[in-house]
């Protein structure tokens, strides 16, 4: 009888699985799975949108040639790398900050003020953020030439430069996305215990040597999530491309979401911005992979140490 029951619970807690589960699957199937794997096939076909249906003919892997030795795609690349390098480091480095800031004794009773006010602006769609700061950085209108014009600095159109869009667009996604990484850090710090911070206070150790010794090898973890976390959010940069910069210069804004992007829609080339998109894919895994890996390795290493 025992095992009756058992069995039939078990079924009901298999039941219950499933049928929570089924909506995400669903979900991810007819949203993510199917139309990847549909972008996988159309990508081995001349697809122009704009021509005829019986224009479309299989042809191989020449999409993907086309798109690896496509000038615009590698220099899209390039600078979608160099971005998301930049703004990486800085949410790490600003994010880290901020957070050793906020968990000091001094701010700590006040910090729920400043942790609310710096995380208003991961509050804002990324649409809207990038239309507030084109208004900021108007060559004429903006807040910030005003204040360089009072500061008696000339005004600087920032759009119209590659060097200073290119700054101009590092700085919104650091403002953007640096409270998420403050938060986590915050949570990292709290779970390092206090005994040990304690131990080796009293051992006559540095705040700096704390920090590095004790604190940074406690929160790896947490910071590898950071790191792999942003890398990939940074590396899909869209939003603020499009609606601040539209890729201009000229094309030296360009990132790789935007050049698929547009050679899918803007020149119906289907085909190949489904390629470009795969390749995109394939780098993000790859590149993630490999930051798991260095770290684990990393860590292993740290442990063997420790041991030794």
């Amino acid at each position: 009888m025992k095992s009756f029951d058992g069995r039939k619970t078990n079924r009901s807690k298999r039941n219950a699985a499933i049928v929570f589960l089924a909506p995400a699957v669903v979900f991810l199937l007819l949203f993510s799975v199917i139309p990847m794997l549909y972008s996988f096939g159309i990508s081995f076909f001349r697809y122009n949108t704009s021509m005829a249906a019986n224009t479309i003919k299989f042809i191989g892997v020449q999409n993907y040639i086309n798109v690896l030795t496509d000038k615009q795609f590698l220099e899209s690349a390039g600078w979608t790398f160099t971005f998301t390098v930049f703004a990486v480091l800085l949410n790490v480095v600003l994010g880290m900050t901020l957070a050793v800031i906020l968990t000091t004794s001094y701010w700590n009773r006040v910090s729920k003020i400043y942790r609310t006010f710096f995380t208003m602006p991961m509050m804002i769609a990324p649409i809207v953020t990038a239309t507030i700061w084109k208004l900021i950085f108007s060559p004429v209108y903006g807040v910030l030439n005003g204040i360089l014009y009072t500061l008696g600095f000339e005004r600087v159109n920032w759009m119209s430069q590659t060097v200073t869009a290119r700054i101009a667009l590092i700085a919104v996604e650091v403002w953007a996305t640096t409270p998420l990484c403050m938060l986590i850090f915050i949570a990292a710090l709290k779970t390092v215990p206090d005994e040990i911070l304690e131990a080796a206070t009293i051992d006559g150790g540095s705040w700096v040597q704390k920090f590095r010794r004790i604190i940074l090898p406690l929160i790896r973890n947490f910071i590898t999530l950071v790191i792999t976390m942003r890398f990939m959010d940074s590396i899909r940069m869209f939003d603020i491309v499009y609606n601040l910069t539209n890729g201009g210069p000229g094309t030296s804004t360009e990132t790789l979401a935007s050049t698929i992007y547009k050679k899918a829609f803007r020149y119906y080339e289907v085909g190949e911005g489904s390629a470009g998109a795969i390749i995109f894919f394939v780098l993000i895994i790859l590149f993630s992979l490999m930051f798991m890996k260095l770290f684990s390795e990393k860590e292993e290493r740290t442990n063997r140490r420790r041991k030794a």
